[in-house]
């Protein structure tokens, strides 16, 4: 099994091509400027970046948005929407928001 730092330059070259690849992914706080969130990327370790895209990627792939994947969660859980529960859900992570849906999928 590679390191995190030998898959992250394998699969992308470098650090700075991953934190370009995931940043889009994800959301950055309202008063953050794209330069301040790439820089706080940066910090962040290669292997929560790889979690993190791997993550968006299934959500995209899977459900397209957060949004549709809380709407599946809700129908699973209520059987009808619930916009209560839609709007607690959306304020959980995406990690969070895929695990909920696969156990409730197991149901």
């Amino acid at each position: 099994m590679a390191s995190p730092l030998q898959a992250v330059k394998a699969r992308f070259g470098s650090k700075e091509a991953l934190v370009n690849k995931v940043a889009p992914l994800l959301d950055r706080r309202p008063d953050e400027t794209d330069d301040a969130f790439r820089d706080r990327l940066m910090r962040v370790s290669n292997a929560k970046l790889l979690r993190l895209l791997e993550r968006e990627e299934i959500l995209r792939s899977k459900f397209g948005s957060r949004e549709a994947l809380a709407d599946q969660i809700t129908e699973q859980k209520a059987g009808r929407a619930d916009a209560d529960l839609r709007a607690k859900l959306l304020r959980q992570s995406t990690g969070r928001l895929l695990s909920m849906h696969k156990a409730a999928k197991k149901r």
